[in-house]
């Protein structure tokens, strides 16, 4: 039976290691590649409009690499990071060097996972993604949560009121991680190039989202889709 952590992470944190960085104690060793959490602290800043956090309020949820825990995390999408909850309230980061953690958020379903991909300007990044579908299916579909940070704006003129600093969440985009490739590839945006990730299947895939008036951007239509190019 899992223990539930009202404050989370005290006994994680009792373990420094000689270079300053915390680790958790035990199987998960002490570098950047294996450590659970990093004693660095979570500085939030207030006075922003909006919010950096997906969801707002910490959530329990269950570590890969500790499965008999519950922790109380959130994810913050401005710095692509995991938050979990610490003594008196403290937040501190989820290394997010680990690629192999999954991160299941208990009360909503939620899985979340780092994966490399390349991003907009095509060099090879790394992140959080939320699983979509089946994560042992030969193709898998995904989510990238994000929120940006807008500076003010001040106003120059009487007629030009500016505008205060604030946090923007976008339209998640949707990738997809394809059987034996190691990146994720972003969905394209239409149905043909989206058949075209499956070469010998386009008919078929293109038959099948029109038949079911399936539409790009949608998840569920993209979840399902995906799920039947599966049994393909």
């Amino acid at each position: 039976m899992r223990k539930i952590y009202l404050t989370a992470i005290t006994l994680l944190l009792t373990v420094i290691s000689s270079f300053g960085q915390g680790i958790l104690p035990g199987q998960l060793g002490g570098t950047r590649n294996s450590g659970l959490i990093s004693t660095s602290p979570v500085i939030i800043n207030e006075y922003v409009n909006g919010s950096p956090y997906v969801n707002e309020k910490y959530l329990p949820a269950a570590i890969s690499a500790s499965e008999d825990d519950v922790f109380y995390v959130r994810y913050n999408a401005l710095r692509d990071q995991f938050e979990v909850k610490g003594e008196f309230g403290k937040a501190y980061y989820l290394n997010r060097y680990r690629r192999d953690l999954v991160i299941e958020i208990l009360p909503l379903a939620k899985s979340y996972k780092v994966f490399g991909f390349l991003d907009e300007d095509k060099n090879e990044n790394f992140g959080y993604f939320v699983f979509l579908t089946n994560q042992n299916a030969k193709h898998v579909l995904f989510k990238k949560e994000k929120i940006s940070f807008i500076s003010e704006r001040i106003g120059v003129t009487s007629y030009d009121t500016g505008r205060p600093a604030r946090y923007k969440r976008w339209n998640d985009k949707f990738f997809i991680k394809l059987d034996g490739e190691k990146l994720l590839t972003e969905l394209p945006k239409n149905k043909k190039g989206l058949a075209k990730l499956f070469p010998g299947k386009e008919a078929q895939i293109l038959s099948y989202m029109k038949e079911n008036k399936l539409r790009m951007g949608k998840e569920e239509h993209l979840k399902q889709v995906i799920n039947y190019i599966n049994l393909l």
